[in-house]
């Protein structure tokens, strides 16, 4: 192998596919980046079995061929090489040679035929949407998914596609997010739980623009391909909860409130609840007005929130992080909060359409 290629675009493609370089496997080939430089192209690959992404860069091949080189030193070692012109050889003694300037490095590289080979016929169902719709719906759910391992299909986001339309959910057993977006075309109406961390990479892959995706998957297997980069990644399989009998469809307040206003004073009031374990914000709601509260040995605030309310007065409390996250992603100016008492889930919407879906549990208090 003998491939000539520019310093940023090697260091792009790296950053990129190190995403999927295993940790800590059993097998250490896993910890490399596979290269392959065929026809007019370098191609790089990493995985750790469950996510795999790949990489192509246009280069000027002068002998095909492929390997394996250590990803966290070749990583490392390629962003120095950013404003260089880069020549990769492999040796007969199975050394990636790195020529660049009057200078040249080698690193010891694996057999290309240990690497695990990437199944990308994954052709079974398909959905197509515009990037930034599909941007929006990975981070309204994913902040929501759980940390725990042993819940593991509640650290995936269930994917609903049915009437030209995607319904995004993601729960954790205190909060559930829900985001809605129209899909331009789609094979069939299908369900498929994706993991939080494949979602996370995949928006990292997306243009907030109108250009489409598509997403692509089996009955374990998701594929995305985008301006020369496809991701392969594992879905979770299992049965998800039931979410629709936990969102309440009645409610005895309802409250319209600036988002904004509503986010920097829940802030304001988590500084002085942070000694508390879970950090609690109370929101006494009297006629047009919110009371953000919190209380604590560091100190107390009590901030008036204008609102416009229609219902029953409320005192209600909160995790204050559980809010705080949600009210960083959200869009929208204005939000309606629906309540119907102080230990009942509280769900928040836009004030109008249905784009999205928010409930949180309340934390018990003595009023």
């Amino acid at each position: 192998m003998k491939v000539i290629c520019d310093g940023l675009d090697l260091s792009d493609a790296v950053l990129k596919v190190g995403k999927a370089l295993g940790v800590k496997k059993t097998n250490p080939v896993l910890e490399g980046i596979f290269l392959k430089a065929k026809g007019d192209n370098l191609t790089l690959i990493a995985t750790d079995t469950e996510l795999t992404i790949e990489k192509t860069i246009r280069a000027d091949v002068m002998m095909e061929g492929e390997t394996v080189v250590t990803g966290k030193y070749f990583s490392e070692f390629v962003k120095k090489l950013e404003n260089e012109q880069v020549e990769l050889s492999l040796t007969e003694e199975n050394l990636l040679k790195i020529k660049y300037s009057d200078s040249e490095s080698e690193m010891q590289c694996f057999s290309a035929e240990e690497f695990p080979k990437t199944d990308k016929k994954i052709d079974e169902n398909y959905f197509v949407m515009k990037q930034s719709d599909f941007k929006r719906i990975i981070n309204m759910t994913v902040f929501a998914c759980s940390q725990d391992d042993s819940r593991p299909i509640l650290k995936g986001v269930l994917f609903e596609i049915a009437d030209a339309r995607v319904t995004a959910v993601a729960l954790d057993g205190f909060r559930l997010s829900l985001a809605r977006a129209d899909v331009s075309a789609f094979s069939a109406a299908m369900k498929a739980i994706i993991p939080a961390r494949t979602l996370g990479e995949i928006a990292r892959l997306l243009d907030k623009d109108d250009d489409e995706i598509r997403i692509t998957l089996n009955k374990n297997t998701l594929m995305v391909e985008n301006a020369g980069t496809t991701l392969v990644s594992r879905l979770f399989e299992g049965d998800f909860i039931n979410y629709k009998q936990i969102i309440p469809s009645e409610f005895v307040s309802n409250v319209r409130v600036n988002a904004k206003t509503l986010e920097a004073s829940v802030e304001r009031a988590s500084v002085l609840a942070r000694s508390d374990r879970i950090s609690i914000v109370k929101f006494d709601i009297k006629e047009n007005v919110m009371y953000v509260i919190a209380k604590s040995e560091i100190g107390n605030v009590n901030e008036p929130v204008p609102v416009n309310m229609d219902g029953k007065d409320m005192l209600i409390a909160f995790n204050s992080k559980y809010i705080t996250e949600f009210l960083k992603i959200n869009e929208d100016e204005f939000i309606a909060i629906h309540l119907n008492s102080p230990i009942a889930p509280c769900v928040i919407k836009p004030v109008s359409g249905d784009q999205y879906l928010y409930l949180v549990l309340p934390v018990r208090i003595n009023a």
